[in-house]
């Protein structure tokens, strides 16, 4: 084989590589949501199946899927059912009782304690707890987008302080922080929001235009 149709392979394996990714991804999150929510609501919702349906259909080859579908469809009304009685008083008094029986547990609040923050900061696009979005320079000289989550004043100068949460690509939920003097930033001009569309998107869904950070 010639090195130019060893290229020509290699070009049409690539592509059909960026074809499948996306698709394969898709269809394992599909997969893995039907089997949490199978197995978290899968027995009861069988238990009523086998009440109110015809035994036969028990036992075609559809019917677990038909059963996942359901899980997923009633696990889905659970959540917003959920978050509408969160939304009053009544719901925020038992999620703090949930919060303070998980605390409690040894071992347990650790991981619950983790969990929450993450809920926390990236539950409502990261608005509640990413004040705005800066770039700053790091690694060296290279600009790195980040997450402004508190400012503070530096004891006897007065400078302005910034926590930075630098988040990792495409995952924002893992990352570290820098604690960068706030004239050593540059505000990006995009809300929180947008910054985690970049982030997740790898800097697919950036704009055409990039602020010019030269500016005065």
């Amino acid at each position: 084989m010639s090195s130019k149709s060893k290229e020509t392979t290699r070009t049409y394996f690539m592509r059909g590589l960026f074809f499948m990714v996306p698709i394969a991804v898709t269809l394992w999150l599909v997969g893995f949501a039907l089997e949490l929510a199978d197995n978290w609501l899968g027995a009861g919702i069988r238990a009523i199946a086998h009440q109110v349906i015809p035994s036969s259909w028990e036992a075609v080859s559809w019917f677990g899927l038909l059963i996942s579908v359901v899980s997923i469809l009633a696990l889905c009304g659970i959540l917003v059912f959920l978050g509408k009685v969160a939304s009053y008083r009544v719901g925020k008094e038992g999620l703090r009782l949930v919060d303070h029986f998980f605390i409690h547990i040894p071992g347990v609040n650790a991981v619950y304690r983790a969990a929450r923050k993450m809920v926390e900061a990236f539950g409502d696009g990261g608005a509640g707890s990413f004040q705005r979005c800066v770039y700053l320079r790091f690694p060296g000289t290279h600009l790195t987008l980040g997450f402004v989550t508190k400012e503070v004043l530096e004891e006897g100068s007065g400078r302005k302080i910034l926590y930075i949460f630098v988040p990792h690509g495409p995952n924002p939920t893992g990352g570290f922080t820098q604690i960068v003097p706030e004239d050593e930033t540059h505000d990006a001009g995009i809300s929180p929001e947008q910054g985690l569309q970049l982030v997740v998107s790898m800097g697919v869904l950036a704009s055409g235009n990039f602020p010019n950070l030269t500016k005065p």
